[in-house]
């Protein structure tokens, strides 16, 4: 019913996944409403941007931000993670251009985060109660969202690869089945593909300690799989961190079908804008008294 943020301040350090630097980032707690800010405190003179669909400045690979006239890139996990526990606001500084990849999940942020723990705040959480259904598509890819109680998400992955093909799952996302079922899941990729962008000069900081690379229609990792559905896992973990962008807790049931960064970040700005398929609500102090649900008007949304 409250806004949050982290408890104490947490640091952590790894490589970027793209651009192979050493990086360091630090979560501090924020005030109410203030969101998830980045800031590259490794620029002078940096100030915070605060991460929405419409400070997206790239979907290549990743989900980039502009952050004044520098950015930060491959934020998706670590917004997955503070979704995933619940946090609102947060300040988020970085030494580099992107947030480093660690084991190519979100577990060992959700572990950090869950080790500062959660503050409570004095500001009620506001929550986007869709009432109609939105869909966009894009080719064979498409994303939708339809009225839900609960924050649900629907996703099917189809590859041309013998091993991959195409899986499909269901989760009914709450903080305890994100934690428990999704931020484990690591990106992937192919091998043939991953040549091709060192061949390029990016994933310089790939390895198969942060990556689940398949060849030849095997996992080359040595440990296999953390799940049978591993790769339909990792792209819900991507989603929930792309759409949490959007600044509020929502009901709904999000179904996509080879959705990624850019149809992701596409249909995130597409559900702000679509101010007449739901409410701003904030939930009553005693839940078992729905009649008391304050309802807001959709205005001022940035």
């Amino acid at each position: 019913m409250f806004q949050t943020t982290v408890n104490n301040k947490v640091s952590f350090k790894g490589v970027g996944l793209h651009s192979g630097d050493d990086i360091s980032v630090t979560i501090s707690p924020a005030f109410p409403e203030t969101g998830i800010m980045f800031r590259r405190s490794d620029v002078t003179g940096s100030e915070y941007t605060k991460a929405s669909p419409h400070t997206v400045s790239s979907t290549q690979l990743a989900t980039t931000i502009n952050c004044g006239h520098e950015h930060i890139g491959t934020i998706e996990h670590l917004m997955a993670a503070l979704y995933g526990l619940g946090i609102d606001n947060a300040l988020v500084d970085v030494t580099g251009p992107e947030i480093p990849i660690l084991d190519g999940s979100a577990l060992p942020l959700v572990k950090l985060i869950d080790q500062a723990g959660v503050r409570q705040l004095n500001k009620k959480r506001k929550y986007l109660k869709f009432k109609k259904r939105i869909r966009l598509e894009k080719g064979d890819k498409w994303i939708e969202l339809i009225p839900s109680r609960f924050f649900k998400v629907t996703f099917g992955i189809s590859f041309d690869d013998n091993f991959v093909q195409e899986q499909k799952a269901f989760f009914n996302l709450s903080d305890n089945v994100f934690v428990d079922q999704i931020a484990s899941a690591r990106t992937f990729g192919f091998k043939k593909d991953v040549d091709a962008l060192w061949n390029m000069g990016l994933a310089r900081g790939g390895s198969l300690d942060n990556a689940v690379v398949i060849d030849n229609d095997e996992v080359m990792n040595p440990g296999g799989l953390r799940y049978e559905n591993e790769f339909v896992r990792h792209k819900i973990l991507d989603l929930v961190g792309d759409i949490s962008l959007l600044g509020y807790r929502i009901y709904g049931h999000i179904r996509a079908f080879k959705s990624g960064h850019l149809l992701n970040n596409i249909f995130a700005k597409t559900l702000l804008e679509s101010t007449n398929c739901y409410s701003i609500i904030e939930l009553p102090d005693h839940p078992a008294a729905p009649n008391t649900i304050l309802e807001l008007k959709p205005q001022g949304i940035s």
